[in-house]
């Protein structure tokens, strides 16, 4: 009777020890299944959010060429190899260390380390002929946010060429939604459909399971917020923001003439 009395009193510690219990054995499952890093990463993610750094950037690039962008509407959205290079060569002059979007989200940081994530939008096929070489060489990760929809068009990226990228271990390729459309100018449904449509064809084709979303335009509010949350969505990447959230990151766009030491001055820090 004592110790029915006792479970009586103590109903949320139980709760909480069975828990314990509960997340111990799926961490000794997967550790016994050769997937000790994911498992303790897993687990660590749990318990707490990401690290505050020393100062995170979030670079936001499009395209990527081999010569100057000549039409204004150009410059805001490609820039050179060389350049793309002497960015990434500033940064770490400036002692940031390159991470990947997976790193960050697990936990696998320095708190007074400064960090930098390259991160390419809508799929340029420029990304593959040009930035991709600077990567390898440089050996810095990166993640593309892809326009799912967009594939068929010659100057876009393949499936093939994203799988191809992704196989090197550096480059990580997530949603941008399947068409370059404003989230919040359709109803929340329609959003959903078309994120769950991006989604599933990066699955099918990438085998791996999506974790993050940037909006395209950077378009977002709570709603779209919300939804995304729910559809399991682990990290929103926006423009601005514009209420406080634990899981959304702030990029900053970087343009041909954008200097970079410039940047890192007045860009928002995560």
């Amino acid at each position: 009777m004592n110790f029915i009395k006792l479970i009586r009193k103590n109903k949320t510690v139980l709760l909480i020890a069975l828990a314990v219990l509960i997340m111990g054995f799926v961490f000794l499952l997967l550790m016994n299944t050769g997937k000790g890093d994911l498992a303790w990463s897993s687990l660590m993610r749990l318990l707490s959010p990401p690290s505050p750094v020393a100062g995170l950037l979030v670079l936001m690039y499009h395209d990527i060429s081999l010569e100057p962008p000549t039409e204004a509407e150009l410059m805001a959205i490609t820039t050179t190899a060389d350049k793309f290079a002497e960015d990434i060569d500033t940064l770490l002059e400036l002692g940031y260390k390159p991470i990947s979007l997976e790193d960050y989200y697990y936990g696998r940081v320095n708190a007074k380390q400064k960090y930098f994530i390259v991160t390419f939008d809508d799929g340029y096929v420029g990304v593959h002929d040009f930035a991709y070489p600077v990567l390898l060489e440089k050996q810095v990760p990166a993640c593309v946010f892809f326009n799912t929809g967009m594939e068929i068009y010659d100057t876009f990226l393949s499936f093939g060429q994203l799988w191809h990228m992704e196989k090197s271990g550096l480059i990580n390729v997530y949603s941008h939604l399947e068409y370059h459309v404003k989230a919040t100018e359709m109803p929340v449904e329609d959003f959903v459909d078309c994120l769950d449509t991006s989604l599933t064809k990066l699955r099918r084709f990438l085998w791996e399971e999506n974790k993050f979303l940037a909006y395209p335009y950077g378009d977002y509010n709570r709603e779209t917020y919300r939804a995304a949350q729910e559809y399991g969505v682990k990290l929103q990447l926006v423009q601005k923001m514009q209420f406080p959230a634990a899981d959304i990151l702030v990029r900053v766009n970087v343009a041909y003439d954008t200097d970079m030491r410039k940047l890192v001055k007045k860009a928002p820090r995560n």
